[in-house]
């Protein structure tokens, strides 16, 4: 079965290499593409992330948004990129956004305010960049915030797909769970805290579908295999395997 991994953090520099024992688990770019194949994962998406430090400009996201690109001439079609736009920088973001469409990028973010230094999804420069989203019709990827903030802004933005990362506990899939309930544009990718809880992926796919959810991983901070192997005993149909494992990927980033 095809599997595509929506959430990873590929890299080129060493501080955007985020896995917690990079001291004993050297990578470098070959090196993501033998864990992905070993663990059975063709194709990749995500966005290079680095601190963003106080008084940076937006010329540091910019760079991660040329990595990004960089990584996609080596890996080529096994790697699709996202990129980071910011609500501080709306003109930037704009723009960022239509040099990214001419390049064939889909997907914006995992966008992660707190490592970037914005405040939270509330803002009203984020909700002008949305309308360059909708424009070029990328996929926005998210890390989870305040749910009444999600809810809004995916309520106001109806015609942009935004997908959740991080299920969290049964209090946070609940809040997850009622988001999609009330928003047929959310989504949510099972990558970080979440799937070790045996029956997450079951549950998920009983109250809102299989259709809503990606399978991802926030590889290299999260360890590919276990991830493939815990769908395995999730007691999914082929059919709900085939759309989280790649279906739902494929179709919201038009591949």
């Amino acid at each position: 079965m095809e599997i595509i991994d929506f959430h990873t953090h590929p890299f080129i520099r060493e501080d955007c290499y985020f896995c917690f024992y990079k001291e004993s688990v050297k990578a470098d770019k070959n090196t993501i593409v033998s864990d992905m194949t070993e663990a059975g994962v063709s194709r990749f998406c995500g966005s290079v992330v680095r601190k963003r430090r106080e008084g940076e400009g937006f010329e540091v996201l910019r760079g991660l948004n040329r990595d990004a690109l960089e990584l996609r001439d080596f890996y080529g079609e096994k790697y699709i990129p996202g990129i980071h736009v910011h609500p501080d920088f709306v003109r930037e973001s704009i723009e960022e956004i239509e040099f990214a469409a001419k390049n064939g990028v889909k997907l914006v973010g995992e966008l992660v305010p707190y490592m970037h230094g914005w405040k939270d999804y509330s803002c009203k420069g984020f909700s002008e960049i949305l309308e360059a989203v909708e424009k070029y019709g990328m996929t926005v990827s998210l890390h989870t915030g305040d749910h009444e903030q999600m809810m809004k802004m995916a309520s106001e933005h109806k015609n942009v797909n935004f997908v959740i990362a991080h299920p969290g506990e049964k209090d946070r899939v609940q809040k997850h769970i009622e988001l999609m309930q009330n928003c047929d544009n959310a989504y949510l990718d099972i990558s970080g805290t979440g799937l070790h809880r045996y029956g997450l992926v079951r549950y998920l796919c009983d109250k809102v579908g299989a259709e809503r959810i990606l399978f991802g991983t926030d590889y290299p901070i999260g360890n590919i295999r276990s991830y493939v192997y815990a769908m395995m005993g999730e007691h999914l149909t082929d059919r709900e395997q085939e759309l989280i494992f790649s279906g739902n990927a494929k179709r919201l980033l038009g591949i």
